[in-house]
């Protein structure tokens, strides 16, 4: 699977694969800003990229170069993406696109005069299904719809990804509705993520349709969706469970201590849809397991 900078201009490709192997492998991030240098971040530094000595910064007009390049020259073809703040990359990268929001009967319906792109590097980190798994079944939780609650960077794509697989592997069927193209990485019919032998995946599908379809076309035991939306997305969810299918979910969210009565966190767990409530942390790393709630609100462990 190539790494998102493959896809930059060659002036900026070349000049990332010049940086350290060791850093290039941790990288996370990837942010051009206007005016600024361009900053990598790993999971612990950030370094700024640099040419013969000298630090690489953009301006407005070299940003709207990148993106152009980034989406093969058909930014109208990815109006719906902008709209919603990012782009998806082959292989599941995701580059989040900052700028001034263009609205029709106010609504965003585009982005204009860019002044940001983060490089977001999908992972593959074999291992980490276990050991979630393995806390939950040790808990007493014998069912198999989570709801993963994670800030921004723990893993929660990455987790939901080798959840898929791992549930695939162990005989049930699965179906991926991965709205944003990132769980699975599909592209040109390609995916760039093996999520186990009994896994179907419904790519570019918003996910009310998508839970639908799968419930009525593809008999899943499980269905995996990432970054859950509003009371539509609820009720699509609420129908899967009474069709007697699990639901693997997630949302970003903050800390079990910081969870709030009122909160989407709390209103989810409130609904009954799942049997547990997987809290992540980036610490001791990505896609720990900050805390759990089993059973109730309240009843949570580390």
């Amino acid at each position: 699977m190539a790494e998102p900078w493959r896809y930059l201009p060659p002036r900026w490709r070349d000049a990332i694969l010049n940086v350290d192997a060791d850093i290039l492998t941790r990288v996370e991030e990837i942010r051009f800003r206007t005016d600024v240098p361009v900053r990598l971040y790993t999971d612990c530094e950030c370094v700024v990229l640099q040419h013969q000595g000298r630090e690489m910064a953009t301006d407005a007009q070299e940003l709207r170069r990148i993106l152009e390049v980034l989406v093969d020259h058909s930014l109208y073809a990815r109006v719906d993406e902008l709209r919603q703040g990012f782009i998806t990359l082959p292989g599941g990268h995701r580059v989040g696109v900052a700028g001034r929001a263009v609205r029709q009967g106010g609504e965003v319906i585009t982005q204009t005069d860019i002044t940001g792109l983060n490089l977001r590097c999908a992972r593959v980190i074999r291992g980490l299904a276990e050991p979630v798994v393995g806390a939950l079944r040790n808990r007493g939780i014998l069912g198999n719809s989570w709801l993963v609650v994670s800030p921004p960077r723990a893993g929660k794509t990455t987790l939901l990804r080798e959840l898929a697989r791992w549930f695939s592997e162990s005989g049930l069927r699965v179906t991926v509705v991965d709205e944003r193209l990132e769980i699975a990485g599909l592209w040109s019919g390609t995916q760039g993520f093996f999520l186990g032998p009994h896994t179907d995946v419904l790519s570019g599908w918003d996910k009310v349709q998508g839970i639908a379809t799968a419930v009525r076309c593809l008999g899943p035991d499980l269905i995996v969706i990432d970054e859950l939306g509003g009371i539509a997305d609820e009720k699509a969810l609420l129908s899967a469970r009474y069709a007697g299918v699990d639901i693997l979910a997630s949302i970003h969210g903050p800390r079990a201590q910081d969870v709030h009565p009122g909160s989407r966190v709390q209103t989810l767990w409130d609904t009954g849809l799942f049997d547990a409530v997987v809290f992540l942390s980036r610490e001791p790393r990505v896609g720990s397991i900050g805390a759990i709630w089993p059973c109730k609100v309240g009843e949570e462990s580390g």
